[in-house]
């Protein structure tokens, strides 16, 4: 609120002399007026103080109160009686009525002028203002400071807290004193000032509550731009078109072109076409992912479509734990490692898992048989060049161990080998294939790539 408590105007020397008789000794004064007329109340404003002679004022006990109770409804900050000429005191009836509602109600001796109060009053006054603006203006000037060096909002707070000596922080919510941060059509939260406001300090968070919002409306534009960027960037990555993958591009968006990824697709439960609650869960979710992947050191490389966030995962990062620590009950298909310029066969590897609608980690290499038994071709033709790195001789070790129900001895009889040559040979088979013959899923895997390879052979 503008003007100074009544209090600290009782120390100039005009009014040194004045009597408090009842009311508010704290209300702010922002002007001093003279009114000696019978029905003052039009020129009455709020947070005036009143001088008069009481000339004009009646005498009737009845009169008094109610002519007291209108001046209350200006909301003066105080009037000031001259005694004692016309009232040897300030009148019992006006007084109760004034002080009952916060009004100040003085004494002054007869002989202080009424000049000499306006002049000190007023000087008072102009010199609190002039003050007030020249602390304005330094604020002010720190502000534009921040925005023309594109502050974050963070460091932004922080100026401005030593500025007023008081803490000042962003809230979504409203809080104690605060002040809206304009953001285009909505809020963008408020600034909250700790403890109460002077009129400096209001004038100053009003002010930067337009600054912040352009900090938030910058970096929300910048946001927006990268996550464009990011989206077409990615998009042409996965399908193919290798004249994206320049050097410059890659270290903008902080993608190692010596290292592997894996395409990871996290696919939301929403029904299509999305609704605007839909949009809104989508986006919820591609923040959660682009937070995670920038906290765990990755390029926060990230796109959308429809009902899905695709995003690239480094080859070091383990899908198990980014599914654990994301903490959503969806789907998240995760291709095999690839160089950023092959991404596009993650986007095939990707597909042939959609099939596998429920809540989970799925892993490309590690859901081969079950792509497999759900009838995937692709699969079928993956289960067979498993075995493509082996040489003749230990193919057909394998395809005999396999059909002589994994005997070592009956297929070492049947191919007319020693059995250590045989065991040799499987050993072997386990170093190329990096499989362990003694686990069952292992024995599985290559259970059904040898059929395959069988049937196909015998097919030829």
């Amino acid at each position: 609120m503008t003007g100074l408590p009544l209090q600290d105007l009782l120390a100039l020397p005009a009014l040194s002399g004045a009597r408090l008789r009842g009311g508010d000794p704290f209300r702010r004064v922002s002007w001093v007026h003279v009114v000696d007329l019978p029905e003052p109340f039009p020129w009455v404003k709020p947070g005036q103080l009143l001088l008069t002679t009481g000339y004009a004022w009646p005498r009737e006990e009845g009169a008094l109160r109610a002519f007291a109770s209108l001046l209350a409804e200006r909301e003066p900050a105080g009037v000031v009686l001259a005694v004692p000429q016309f009232f040897a005191q300030f009148p019992e009836p006006a007084l109760v009525v004034l002080a009952a509602r916060g009004v100040a109600a003085l004494e002054l001796p007869w002989e202080v002028p009424f000049a000499q109060v306006t002049e000190e009053v007023l000087r008072l006054l102009l010199a609190r203002q002039l003050a007030v603006q020249e602390r304005v203006q330094v604020v002010h000037r720190a502000l534009m400071q921040a925005v023309l060096a594109r502050e974050e909002l963070e460091s932004f707070l922080e100026r401005l807290s030593q500025l007023l000596g008081k803490s000042v922080r962003w809230v979504e919510r409203h809080e104690g004193f605060a002040v809206p941060v304009p953001l285009g059509r909505e809020r963008g939260g408020y600034l909250v000032l700790s403890g109460e406001a002077d009129e400096v300090e209001r004038q100053a968070l009003e002010n930067a509550a337009l600054v912040a919002g352009l900090i938030l409306a910058h970096h929300r534009a910048l946001a927006e731009q990268e996550a464009r960027l990011g989206y077409a960037f990615l998009d042409a990555l996965l399908e193919g078109k290798r004249e994206a993958l320049t050097p410059e591009r890659a270290r903008a968006f902080g993608l190692d072109l010596g290292r592997r990824y894996r395409l990871g697709v996290l696919r939301l439960p929403l029904s299509l076409p999305l609704t605007e609650a839909g949009f809104q869960e989508r986006e919820a979710a591609l923040k959660e992912v682009r937070a995670l992947l920038k906290r765990l050191g990755a390029c926060a490389v990230v796109s959308v479509s429809l009902n899905e966030v695709r995003f690239l995962l480094p080859e070091n990062l383990e899908a198990p734990s980014f599914f654990h620590a994301l903490n959503r009950p969806w789907p998240l298909y995760l291709s095999r490692p690839y160089a950023p310029a092959e991404l596009a066969k993650a986007r095939e590897e990707v597909e042939r898992l959609e099939g596998f609608a429920q809540p989970g980690v799925y892993l490309y290499e590690a859901h081969l048989v079950p792509r497999f038994l759900r009838g995937d071709p692709e699969a079928r033709r993956e289960l067979k060049t498993l075995l493509s790195p082996l040489r003749p001789s230990e193919r057909e070790a394998l395809l005999a161990w396999v059909e002589r129900g994994f005997s070592f001895k009956e297929a070492a009889a049947a191919l007319g080998l020693h059995l250590n040559t045989l065991r040799y040979r499987l050993h072997r088979v386990e170093e190329k294939l990096g499989l362990d013959l003694r686990r069952p899923e292992d024995r599985f895997l290559l259970e059904l790539a040898a059929r395959i390879w069988s049937l196909d052979d015998k097919k030829v």
